[in-house]
């Protein structure tokens, strides 16, 4: 049910025009996302630097990396945020056969203020949990020194990951976190939010 209605909501949030734009700023953000209750799909345009390594490459090789601290990946796409992780996890288990016994760990990032926003007391950050899906991926644009570059010129200095594994089910639910400040548009529920 939940693959259908997945499925059925994005196509239509792809489709579905907006009928208002508003300018805003981000502590406003903050507190529209902080009014989330349930599961939501929404839209976003964001901006973040790429994490390299400096003077190694995935291999192990040491070779200085000229594009470290100079790549901005731009991100569009559609995420459902207000979910729970650990429900959702255990739910595709069940689904595989598993015994949906899977417990989470507490969030490294920060700590839950509403369903989809974390706060770092330390680094005095907010952050938008999220989570994307492998059939509807997102387009990511990577530019250096405002130009547009392909991945594989830089992509040997980025590390291989995989933050998922922990997960006992083959279908892995891609959660994660994005910097609030990083957020450049977002829509939601049929308006049209442009962060200043």
């Amino acid at each position: 049910m939940f693959k259908f209605y997945s499925y059925f909501y994005i196509t239509q949030l792809k489709n579905k025009k907006m009928k208002t734009t508003l300018n805003i700023t981000r502590q406003e953000l903050i507190s529209i996302l902080n009014g989330i209750e349930n599961p939501t799909f929404v839209n976003i345009v964001s901006t973040t630097n790429v994490k390299m390594n400096k003077e190694k490459t995935k291999e192990g090789n040491k070779e200085l990396n000229p594009y470290y601290n100079k790549v901005v990946k731009l991100r569009k796409g559609n995420f459902l945020i207000g979910s729970d992780y650990e429900s959702r996890v255990n739910n595709n288990d069940i689904k595989e056969g598993g015994e949906g016994n899977f417990e989470s760990k507490p969030s490294s990032v920060g700590v839950h203020i509403s369903k989809c926003v974390l706060f770092n007391e330390r680094l005095n950050k907010y952050y938008l949990s999220h989570e994307k899906f492998p059939k509807v991926k997102p387009t990511n644009e990577f530019l250096f020194e405002g130009n547009s570059i392909d991945k594989m010129i830089f992509n040997k200095w980025i590390s291989d990951s995989n933050p998922y594994q922990n997960q006992p089910q083959e279908k892995k639910v891609e959660w994660t976190t994005l910097t609030i400040d990083n957020i450049n548009e977002l829509s939601l529920n049929g308006t049209h939010y442009i962060i200043e």
